[in-house]
């Protein structure tokens, strides 16, 4: 349950993260005038790819880290 609610908080941050740097870099230039709506979706699947990658790296060292503790102990 724990990985769970660190998974879930972790992706919860990253997305926001992402979305914003993915607004910050002005990426409708790519895209064809008066498509609003498919930018906001590229905006939004882009950062729930990219938040769930990072969320998964987060979940691996959070293994890693019990695996240490659980052998040093």
């Amino acid at each position: 349950m724990t990985r769970l609610i660190i998974y879930f908080v972790a992706l919860l941050l990253f997305f926001a993260i992402v979305f914003k740097v993915l607004r910050a870099l002005n990426l409708e230039n790519a895209f064809k005038k008066n498509h609003v709506w498919e930018i906001k979706v590229a905006y939004i699947i882009f950062s729930i790819v990219i938040a769930h990658l990072l969320a998964e790296v987060v979940m691996k060292l959070y293994g890693w880290s019990v695996i240490i503790i659980q052998n040093i102990n």
